[in-house]
């Protein structure tokens, strides 16, 4: 009987213990599933933490060339990048050859040029794609002093060449204290001097006297601060600080250098404004360039003082 009882105490202490065991084999297990399962989220968040990362990386556009295309192409970029945050658009500027070589040797996404493009020069690059992005017109200016009123291309090819070097040989002008002109115009590699020297002086050399500034705005600002200089520029830079001069035809007719004249052309001194790519553009810069081609970017372009394409 004793021996009875001792077996059943004996069995009941084992099946015990089996169970103690089984639960602690349970918890382990279950620990497990949670350690796996917090794991797995761990690595699912992170993975998601980068793709995110990944799509708000920033894109960059960069751009060089013409001054005068420049305040068009920063005006646009900034809206541009109001609404994208996640694009970054670099313009700067250096002349429209510097635009067009930097094009040829693929240094940038977009070129920009104030003046056509050679022939010569789409031979570097067979796949240069050019678009025509607005109109402009070249103004003459002179200092706000000077009491010209209207001027001849004819005289203006021979104050260039420098056949003619004083105000009193033109008519109606006159600078107090001096009459000698100064000359101001643009570096070998604008567009600008390059249309004024093809348009204008036809071949004519200019005259060793000229002074040559980088940029529409620095020919400006030299006219501005000295009484008897003459200079050109875009009339996109226009400013009450220069005195745009009126053009005489050959018919007697002036007709001053404004966003209207250049619409419709009767302004004589008139061109298109080019951006160039790299074959058809893509990614950023298709829509960059989409967007300057909008009715909205377009706006832009009259708000900068150029003619948009549709006018």
């Amino acid at each position: 009987m004793r021996s009875k009882r001792s077996s059943y105490v004996l069995l009941t202490v084992c099946l015990a213990a089996l169970l103690i065991v089984s639960i602690l084999v349970a918890g382990c297990t279950s620990n497990g599933s949670t350690a796996s399962s917090s794991a797995s989220t761990t690595a699912a968040a992170a993975q998601t933490n980068t793709a995110s990362s990944a799509s708000n990386q920033t894109e960059t556009l960069t751009l060089t060339g013409s001054t005068t295309v420049l305040p068009i192409a920063q005006a646009v970029a900034d809206a541009y990048e109001q609404a994208h945050p996640e694009a970054n658009i670099q313009v700067s500027g250096g002349g429209s050859g510097v635009g067009i070589q930097a094009i040829i040797n693929q240094k940038v996404d977009i070129g920009m040029s104030s003046n056509t493009i050679s022939a010569a020069q789409q031979a570097q690059d067979p796949n240069m794609n050019i678009i025509t992005i607005a109109h402009d017109g070249i103004a003459i200016i002179v200092n706000p002093s000077n009491t010209i009123q209207s001027i001849s291309l004819a005289q203006v090819k021979q104050i260039y060449s420098g056949n003619i070097t004083s105000w009193a040989s033109v008519n109606g002008a006159g600078v107090p204290n001096t009459n000698q002109i100064v000359l101001v115009g643009r570096d070998s590699s604008s567009g600008t001097r390059a249309y004024f020297d093809s348009f204008v002086m036809n071949g004519v050399n200019d005259s060793m006297s000229m002074h040559e500034d980088n940029s529409n705005g620095a020919v400006a600002q030299e006219v501005a601060q000295t009484p008897g200089a003459i200079g050109y520029i875009s009339i996109g830079y226009l400013t009450p600080s220069v005195k745009a001069v009126p053009i005489m035809l050959a018919n007697g007719t002036t007709i001053a250098p404004t966003v209207a004249t250049v619409t419709d052309k009767t302004y004589p001194i008139h061109r298109d404004l080019f951006m160039l790519t790299n074959g058809q553009p893509t990614g950023l810069a298709s829509d960059y360039i989409n967007f300057l081609l909008s009715p909205a970017g377009q706006q832009i372009v009259v708000a900068q003082g150029y003619v948009a394409l549709n006018s």
